[in-house]
């Protein structure tokens, strides 16, 4: 009696363990598929951030640029009015030539 008493126990901790084997077994797996999403989500996070940082380099870049395409239209527009204005002058002389 004591035998099958030892062995029902023996067979009731063998079970446990099986059992207790299975949960660890299923945690890990949830453990390992957590950690997955999280190194993706990681990776994902670390290339938007790059992308952001490129974006406003080149943000930074373009404004410059535009700055110094700004100031040059200003000059080409200055030299333009300049040298309608010398058209004018020439045109007034020429016009006074031949009424003279």
């Amino acid at each position: 009696m004591n035998r099958v008493k030892l062995n029902i126990a023996l067979g009731l901790v063998f079970f446990v363990s099986i059992v207790h084997a299975k949960d660890v077994s299923i945690q890990q797996a949830a453990y390992n598929n957590a950690l997955q999403k999280m190194e993706k989500f990681e990776a994902e996070y670390k290339a938007d951030v790059q992308s952001a940082a490129d974006t406003e380099k080149l943000i930074e870049k373009k404004k410059k640029q535009l700055v110094e395409e700004k100031l040059k239209a200003e000059l080409s527009k200055k030299k333009y009015v300049d040298s309608k204005e010398d058209v004018e002058q020439a045109q007034l002389a020429l016009d006074k030539a031949w009424k003279e």
